[in-house]
């Protein structure tokens, strides 16, 4: 794993610094996936959600060519690291509060890897169970009381 964590590093930073971006590249391999973190002032590239993914893509492809078949995580200054904290954070409070006033809570829509990300977060709390509720973009997450 040492090994692609590095080409990975060598990959992505050679793009940036060809357009002479002046961002870093941070990669971290996590238990299911590789987490990479591009830090920087971005002066060149967009920093939106369609730039991440584009670039997500072509880091794919790289892994592919690596015959390397890893989840990926790409983030941009460590913003979906921290939404992703928070939400953790955010479940735990409101398995909590379920359990203290005894009632089901409903999140608000969510993308799915959010979503997923709760149910994680909260499956071995023994007081409660989650799962989701709704279709397309109003899908979202209850979490309850176990009975």
């Amino acid at each position: 794993m040492p090994e692609i964590t590095e080409e990975v590093r060598k990959f992505l930073q050679g793009l940036l610094d060809r357009v002479e971006e002046g961002t870093m590249v941070e990669v971290v391999p996590e238990k299911d996936r590789l987490y990479v973190n591009l830090r920087g002032p971005f002066r060149v590239l967009p920093v939106d959600p369609e730039f991440r993914e584009a670039l997500a893509q072509v880091l794919r492809i790289f892994l592919r060519r690596c015959q390397t078949r890893r989840n990926l995580l790409l983030d941009i200054n460590g913003e979906i690291k921290a939404r992703e904290m928070e939400l953790i954070s955010r479940a735990r409070q409101l398995a909590e509060r379920a359990l203290r006033e005894g009632r089901r809570i409903e999140l608000e829509p969510m993308p799915p890897a959010e979503r997923r990300l709760i149910h994680l977060a909260l499956a071995d709390h023994p007081g409660v169970r989650t799962y989701s509720v709704g279709q397309g973009n109003k899908r979202h997450v209850v979490i309850e009381p176990k009975r």
